[in-house]
């Protein structure tokens, strides 16, 4: 499942791959994700795909599980 972390990227995609033609770029807030989100797709048993970039849209795909210990560490370390 894909996401972007920001709007203007995730525009852009939808714009430029043609995979991702008539798509709906949909705001989360960041809680909702954590909280809901994550959970949800780790239940499922859906990767996270986080910021696909280039003309193909690809990058790289992690259990929600490691994207919510990224997003902690990275929330950790800009806080101190």
């Amino acid at each position: 499942m894909p996401f972007w972390s920001s709007e203007a990227q995730a525009r852009r995609i939808v714009r430029s791959v043609q995979a991702f033609a008539g798509f709906e770029v949909e705001s989360i807030d960041l809680a909702a994700w954590r909280d809901r989100w994550l959970p949800g797709l780790q239940r499922d048993g859906i990767l996270v795909g986080l910021n696909w970039t280039g003309e193909r849209a690809t990058g790289f795909d992690l259990e929600p599980t490691t994207a919510l210990a990224r997003l902690t560490a990275a929330t950790c370390s800009a806080s101190s």
